[in-house]
């Protein structure tokens, strides 16, 4: 391994161990490099600042999840496997998940759950995405799974995962994505093709 991933790695266990017994906003750079026995200048050579280290940790660590999932058939497998590695390390992902703002993990899980929505309205009869049709249907998809992912998280992640996604599949299929086909087939019939 390339000393500058073991610099990272450094960092970024200390940053989790701190964020065991300290919310995010207490902590410091002096005391993340403190923790780790580096120095302030090797922090600055890797990070611009503790959210760049706290984005780094989640981009390397659930990264696998949003890109082997990255399709339409197995989106909510991976937002399964996502929520259980969470649970696994609780403590730093409900921190990251209180912590806002450009760039934050919020904003990660928004912006692939948007992906894969598009992917979804994409896929139904082969729309084309046009953000002045679909945009708003878009933004509350990936706003109202988000907001669920965060209230599991306040709540301790006390429910099974795979329950949990699985509520949040039923709402999706049973009227989210019956919305996202109908509007399909209105836009269909009001712009036939024409036959050849």
């Amino acid at each position: 391994m390339p000393d500058s991933n073991i610099t990272k790695l450094a960092l970024a266990n200390s940053l989790k161990g701190l964020m065991a017994k300290t919310a995010f906003n207490k902590i410091c750079v002096s005391d993340i490099v403190g923790n780790c026995g580096l120095t302030r200048q090797a922090f600055y050579y890797h990070f611009k600042d503790k959210y760049d280290l706290m984005n780094w940790i989640y981009y390397t660590e659930t990264a696998c999840f949003m890109n082997s999932y990255n399709k339409v058939e197995h989106w909510m497998d991976g937002l399964t496997d996502l929520c259980n590695y969470m649970r696994q390390n609780k403590t730093f992902y409900i921190n990251a998940l209180n912590t806002t703002g450009q760039n934050s993990f919020q904003e990660y899980l928004h912006d692939y759950i948007r992906d894969i929505s598009i992917s979804v309205i994409e896929s139904i009869k082969n729309t084309e995405f046009e953000e002045e049709k679909w945009g708003f249907i878009v933004e509350f998809i990936s706003t109202a799974f988000v907001g669920l992912i965060v209230r599991w998280a306040d709540n301790g992640m006390k429910d099974d995962p795979a329950e949990y996604v699985m509520k949040m599949r039923s709402l999706f299929d049973g009227s989210i994505l019956c919305e996202l086909e109908s509007q399909s087939e209105g836009i269909a019939t009001e712009n036939p093709t024409k036959p050849e």
